[in-house]
C-alpha cells in the first residue's frame, strides 16, 4: 500500500509543479492518510480478507485464539498514512522527474502519462509481476484541494495468488479507489 499513497503523492506533486496556471494546486507537505477500496472483479478483496480472519478466528478454539491471532497480520489494509516532505516535492519538478519516482514506486510496471489538467493527471501501463499483478493499467490522480486527493485506477490482468471471482483463465478486473486526506503540518514521529 505503501507504493500506492507514493503514487498518489507523486502524481499530485507533478500536476501541481509541471501546469502554470494562476488557480494552481500544490499539497502540503506533512501527515497524509489515505482510505483504500480495492474491487476485483466488482467485490471488495479487502473486507473479504478481513472477514476471512474473523471467521478463522472464530474457529479456532477459545484457548489458542489469542496465539492465532497473534500470528496474523495486524495492519489495516484499507487505509495507510504517509508523510510528504518539502524535499520529496523538490524532486518533483518536471514530468520526467515524476515518471522516474513513480517507475521506482511500482518496478514492474511500465507507465506513460495519458493526459494532465491544472489539478489532474492520467496514467496507463503495463505491470509484469510473477509474483503478485501482471496486466494492465490505467487510472487518473484529481487533486481536489491542497490538503484533498482522490486516485481511481484500473487493469485486466492476473493475479499469482487465485482471488475470487477469478476466470478460469486467471483474468481479473480490478478497481482501486483511493481519497488522501491532509491531516497536519507535522508527521508523526518514526512515520516516513
Amino acid at each position: 500500500m505503501r507504493r500506492v499513497i507514493l503514487l498518489v503523492l507523486s502524481c499530485s506533486t507533478f500536476f501541481s509543479i509541471s501546469h502554470s496556471h494562476a488557480s494552481q494546486l500544490q499539497p502540503q507537505t506533512g501527515h497524509w492518510r489515505s482510505q483504500h477500496q480495492v474491487l476485483v472483479n466488482g467485490q471488495d478483496i479487502l473486507q473479504q480478507m478481513k472477514t476471512l480472519q474473523q471467521q478463522m478466528l472464530a474457529a479456532v478454539p477459545a484457548e489458542q485464539r489469542a496465539l492465532v491471532a497473534g500470528m496474523m497480520p495486524k495492519k489495516d489494509l484499507t487505509s495507510a498514512q504517509e508523510c510528504l516532505t518539502a524535499a520529496e516535492v523538490a524532486l518533483l519538478q518536471t514530468p520526467e522527474q515524476w515518471l522516474s519516482r513513480a517507475k521506482k514506486d511500482l518496478p514492474r510496471c511500465q507507465l506513460q502519462l495519458t493526459g494532465s489538467t491544472s489539478n489532474s493527471v492520467s496514467v496507463k501501463g503495463q505491470c509484469q509481476d510473477q509474483g503478485g499483478y501482471t496486466g494492465s493499467l490505467q487510472g487518473t490522480v484529481t487533486l481536489k484541494t491542497p490538503q484533498w486527493m482522490q486516485m481511481n485506477m484500473q487493469g485486466t490482468g492476473q493475479y499469482k495468488m487465485p482471488l475470487p471471482g477469478q476466470a478460469q483463465n486467471g483474468d481479473v478486473k480490478f478497481t482501486l479507489s483511493s481519497d488522501s486526506r491532509w491531516q497536519s503540518a507535522n508527521c508523526p514521529a518514526g512515520m516516513r
